[in-house]
């Protein structure tokens, strides 16, 4: 009993030693780059504050502040009022509604309808619950001071901006997201592109961090396993896209481009890895991720509205059999290529 005692003693006191339950330092442990980091925080390094005025960046601005306010479930009902009058417009005057015209029409005056409408309202009745107030001071906008950051760590990655990466090891400017390209067709996909500017918008106190991303062109699946697309240079003719280049830096996942080797210009994407084990009570990715795993392959994209409790397997790795790293649209001279063929339960392989 006595030897029983000290054993439960003894792992006692080396639980209680190296617990990670506290923000404390722990002897032998590493310190976690990410912890306290998951809701965002920028990079000291390369960190500026500017005036939108002065250095004439107002139209960005807008559209930074437009897609923050239309990622708020409090805003939606006011964004989908919007829509509906622009609709309503089309109809009283009899004129044809081509695809796209809503929403551009939308984006282009939706800023400037919201504060004016809340204007009106508020001096017609004075805000009095949480969320009127909050509605209110939304619609007023960010405050004209803008902080820009060259690295900014949020929900497990580290993202540095395209100049940044230039002159760092790792490369970290890749993103990828779900989006829905229009709002005829409901469907969503999925976009790639680097990040060209961090910045983060102050609504009295509560921040918000958006990237501006470079989206990618010629996005092309080649079989199972990879994915190419074209990354149009900063300073090119056809870097502009049609694409909205501001998104919430919440709502965003790493990637990182491997160039083509059988076509320079044009590179193949691979997903980035989060790091997040042991944080915030989080065991593993899927324990953080309240809506399913977006962070994975091209073949997975379906299941992205399944429900968290559905058991799919989803590989992160290539498989070990076969040849994963073949690319059927591709035949390098030189290299062997084989085909297994089932015969009696045995696979035997044939050489070219």
């Amino acid at each position: 009993m006595a030897k029983g005692f000290l054993t439960y003693e003894c792992i006692s006191f080396c639980q209680n030693y190296l617990s990670t339950e506290d923000d404390e330092d722990h002897v032998g442990l590493p310190p976690r780059t990410h912890l306290g980091r998951l809701a965002g925080v920028g990079h000291r390094e390369g960190y500026r504050s500017v005036h939108v005025g002065i250095v004439n960046r107002r139209d960005d601005f807008e559209r930074a502040h437009r897609v923050a306010l239309q990622h708020l479930k409090l805003i939606e009902p006011l964004v989908q009022e919007h829509k509906s009058m622009i609709e309503q417009n089309y109809i009283d005057m009899g004129r044809p509604r081509k695809m796209g015209d809503v929403t551009k029409e939308h984006n282009s005056s939706f800023t400037r309808w919201f504060k004016q409408t809340q204007l009106l309202e508020a001096q017609r009745k004075r805000p009095s619950t949480e969320d009127e107030k909050l509605i209110y001071t939304l619609s007023q906008g960010p405050g004209h001071n803008v902080r820009t950051y060259q690295g900014y760590d949020i929900n497990g990655y580290r993202f540095y901006t395209e100049e940044k990466d230039r002159n760092s090891e790792n490369q970290n400017s890749g993103v990828t997201m779900l989006s829905y390209a229009d709002d005829e067709t409901n469907v969503k996909e999925r976009f790639f592109g680097r990040i060209e500017e961090i910045w983060e918008l102050n609504y009295c106190g509560e921040t918000v961090p958006m990237f501006r991303v470079r989206w990618a062109k010629k996005v092309e699946k080649e079989g199972r396993y990879f994915t190419t697309m074209v990354i149009p240079d900063a300073k090119s003719k056809n870097a502009s896209a049609k694409n909205e280049p501001w998104v919430l830096g919440s709502q965003v996942d790493q990637c990182f481009f491997i160039t083509d080797p059988s076509r320079p210009s044009r590179v193949v994407v691979r997903r980035g890895k989060r790091s997040i084990i042991g944080m915030q009570g989080d065991a593993n990715e899927e324990d953080l991720d309240k809506n399913g795993d977006p962070k994975i392959e091209e073949e997975f994209d379906k299941h992205f509205d399944m429900p968290t409790t559905s058991k799919v397997r989803r590989k992160t790795s290539l498989p070990s059999k076969g040849c994963p790293f073949t690319r059927r649209n591709l035949k390098v001279a030189g290299i062997k290529y084989s085909t297994a063929n089932n015969r009696k339960g045995k696979k035997i392989a044939k050489r070219r």
